[in-house]
């Protein structure tokens, strides 16, 4: 089903769960959670976001995972023209609120067995900061990294920081440094931004990012597409038919356009949302 937005157009579809390629690692404990609230509403709520082109899923890793373990032979997708200069790629900061957080920052980075220096920053973050605090501290490593391996060592600092119980946040970066510099939280761990062109290579090589890594802004998105279980199942079904099908259910909703901003489900999306919902 072709959907035309005010920014951007899309392709509602069902693909071949087989034929889709996933860029970041999973947490197991969250694809058996997912996997069970599907199993038990009976449908999927929202598409994957997926290029159409090499098939990479932007959006969506933990339910592409989810209808796997339930056995799926097809996934709701939302296909999009990755190279549109509309789609950008962005961070997920990791926010904390610790007591004492240079004592903290200095003591897992000695932990991970990492070479840093620190520096009090003067505007700009330096793009070396793998950690920062409220009082405008950075801790910058000083052997270089390729990006991958900095994020690995993103979620290497973040387990070591959660393992006292500490709760996580993710952040865009703007979001992060902005309630780290308000004094709301006091300790930010960076992860590093790739591009379009670095993502699908590692899609190629079968590499997958850390979890949480890339942060990919869609103008538009679909939301509560509500995909019957059963027609993601069935073994009778060709594509063909499942995607027709999946048209027909699409054509009998009414689309109701919400403007960046809007909250539903408890999160507040910063683009534009086209709800199947009614």
């Amino acid at each position: 089903m072709e959907i035309s937005s005010s920014s951007l157009d899309f392709r509602l579809i069902l693909l071949d769960v087989n034929v889709l390629r996933p860029h970041e690692e999973i947490i197991e404990q969250a694809v058996r959670s997912l996997a069970n609230e599907i199993r038990i509403e009976g449908e999927v709520r929202d598409p994957l976001i997926v290029d159409k082109d090499e098939l990479v899923i932007l959006d969506g890793m933990h339910r592409y995972s989810a209808l796997k373990a339930l056995m799926c032979r097809y996934a709701p997708c939302c296909l999009v023209d990755y190279d549109s200069p509309l789609i950008k790629v962005g961070a997920w900061f990791r926010l904390f609120n610790v007591s004492e957080a240079e004592s903290l920052a200095e003591r897992i980075l000695n932990e991970s067995n990492l070479a840093y220096s620190k520096i009090e920053s003067k505007g700009e973050i330096d793009p070396r900061a793998v950690l920062l605090t409220k009082n405008r501290c950075e801790f910058l490593l000083t052997k270089a990294m390729e990006p991958i391996e900095r994020a690995r060592t993103a979620v290497q600092l973040e387990k070591l920081v959660t393992k006292a119980d500490q709760r996580v946040e993710y952040l865009s970066e703007m979001v992060a440094v902005q309630r780290l510099r308000s004094g709301e939280m006091n300790l930010v761990i960076t992860v590093p931004v790739f591009s379009k062109q670095q993502i699908r290579r590692f899609c190629q090589q079968a590499v997958l990012l850390p979890h949480k890594t890339t942060r990919h802004i869609i103008p538009s998105r679909p939301l509560h597409v509500n995909v019957p279980l059963k027609m993601l199942v069935d073994p009778r079904l060709t594509q063909t038919e499942a995607d027709g099908m999946l048209g027909d259910l699409l054509a009998k909703r009414h689309v109701d356009r919400k403007p960046p901003g809007s909250v539903v489900d408890g999160r507040k999306y910063e683009e534009e949302l086209l709800d199947f919902a009614s």
